[in-house]
């Protein structure tokens, strides 16, 4: 990395919060490593404070997971965290249990691939992951991150997650090809009440005084980019970047929005907009709201010249019993940060898009017709449910679907608070939300149901290599281990 002081993820953020609020003292946005071979990532405990971490290549530094369309990622995954953890899951201490999930990917849920139910891997074990990248997988920004119930909560805020990205979105935009590419993930800081360095982390980042909505806590938590504090991003005065951005907090949302400037985006949870419309390769948006892991991938243009722009994070009202989700800074852009390298978007494709348009007729059916399956989310203060259950692992499937169909389902919430709808190894179109129509469906794997709110859902099931038990879940990932999941079996 440029910044060589910055080994961990966990360092990182304690020299960002060290450095003056005032203008000038920012950090350059760091790099990130990036790997295509099979490759060797390890689950340790930071030896300065025990919070879980991923090691690769003797850093804590999560590498970027590149791949093509009809290819393989091979990760042999070993756990190095202690038996005996100092922090405290859901339930209790932690167990350092942990495995692996390939958020986004339309891949096997069966092992050696995206299997979070079976494969699990206790303080001393090693897991080895085979993920074949189907050949017609939308290019795109995907993630990984860990998924063992109970513990994805504390191992996602330690910071046990990173970026995959499927080349061969230039095929849909090829202007992105002469682009310096910025891969940006965003995850938490914890702040501590009457705590000096916290209160120098609030001001770094402007977080907002003002209310938003009817929460009445304290924010708990600001965003980190690439584990710094308010970094500085290198942008020339009218420069083009390819930005891809994805929202790796286990709860926090992020609005984004570049001060003065539209984002050109390109795709939306790694799915092309021009994948399932060829006649619409990109949209304008002045701002756009990222669920906790929804990503989106977009054009910059740096401000004009003389002018300042900064990436936020908008006020997010998340409901009365939600989390508070305060405004604040999340980067500063600008032109007089030259030492960025040029980063490529990956190679050049050599073959030809794949598009997959449904007709009118499909899905005016489907929009028509009645739900096949009904998500309920309910809560309460003994924990988190759907359809009235709380998640076990010895559960059997919610629900059986059958491969080969494109599927209707609604998702309600009955709460005060707003839930990430999540299904592993699909991607579905949000067609209707509150029971209207939606002005622009879009497809996605993670979608946000307003409290009292609903989401009516065109779920893509058609393709046979998902055959095997899954997950459905929400995204807040506290709620996830207190029980928002269940089990769906593909047949």
């Amino acid at each position: 990395m440029r910044i060589a002081a910055m080994l961990s993820l966990l360092t990182n953020l304690s020299l960002a919060a060290q450095q003056s609020p005032r203008a000038g003292s920012s950090l350059t946005l760091p790099d990130l490593p990036e790997v295509r071979l099979p490759f060797v990532l390890r689950a340790v405990n930071d030896p300065q404070n025990g919070r879980g971490a991923f090691s690769f290549d003797g850093r804590e530094i999560p590498p970027v997971i590149r791949t093509t369309p009809g290819s393989q990622i091979r990760v042999e995954y070993v756990n190095q965290m202690s038996s005996r953890s100092g922090e405290n899951c859901v339930d209790g201490p932690c167990m350092n249990m942990t495995n692996l999930h390939f958020h986004g990917l339309h891949v096997s849920p069966a092992a050696p691939q995206d299997d979070v139910l079976s494969m699990m891997a206790m303080p001393g074990e090693t897991l080895r992951y085979v993920v074949n990248i189907p050949n017609d997988q939308p290019p795109g920004l995907y993630w990984y991150h860990t998924h063992p119930h109970g513990e994805s909560y504390q191992q996602s805020l330690d910071g046990m997650s990173g970026a995959i990205v499927v080349d061969g979105i230039d095929r849909y935009v090829p202007e992105v090809r002469s682009m310096k590419e910025r891969i940006l993930i965003l995850r938490d800081a914890e702040l501590h009440p009457n705590d000096p360095v916290s209160l120098r982390l609030k001001d770094r980042v402007q977080v907002s005084p003002s209310r938003c909505g009817s929460q009445n806590e304290n924010p708990e938590r600001i965003f980190t980019v690439n584990g710094a504090v308010r970094p500085q991003i290198g942008i020339a005065p009218g420069e083009k970047q390819f930005w891809r951005i994805v929202n790796a907090s286990p709860d926090l949302y992020a609005d984004l929005e570049i001060d003065s400037e539209q984002m050109t985006v390109v795709a939306l949870d790694g799915m092309p907009l021009a994948y399932h419309d060829p006649g619409r390769r990109t949209e304008q948006f002045h701002h756009l709201l990222l669920a906790p892991a929804g990503r989106v991938e977009a054009i910059v243009t740096g401000p004009k010249m003389g002018s300042k722009a900064s990436l936020r994070s908008l006020c997010v009202n998340a409901g009365s019993d939600g989390d508070p989700n305060p405004a604040m800074v999340l980067a500063d852009l600008d032109d007089s940060v030259r030492a960025t390298p040029s980063l490529s978007p990956g190679r050049q494709s050599q073959t030809p898009a794949v598009y997959k348009p449904l007709s009118h007729s499909l899905t005016s059916a489907l929009e028509k017709s009645e739900p096949q399956f009904v998500v309920n989310f309910t809560e309460d203060k003994k924990g988190f449910y759907i359809n009235n259950k709380k998640y076990a692992p010895t559960d059997g499937p919610m629900t059986t679907v059958h491969i080969g169909n494109y599927v209707h389902w609604r998702v309600m919430n009955n709460t005060h608070e707003i839930h990430p709808f999540h299904i592993h190894q699909v991607h579905f179109l949000v067609y209707r939300q509150n029971g209207e129509k939606a002005n622009r469906p879009e497809w996605m794997d993670t979608v946000n149901i307003a409290p009292g709110g609903s989401a009516d859902l065109i779920l893509d099931f058609t393709d046979p290599i998902i055959r095997g038990m899954s997950l459905f879940h929400c995204h807040l990932l506290k709620h996830e281990d207190k029980g928002m999941m269940a089990k769906i079996l593909f047949r």
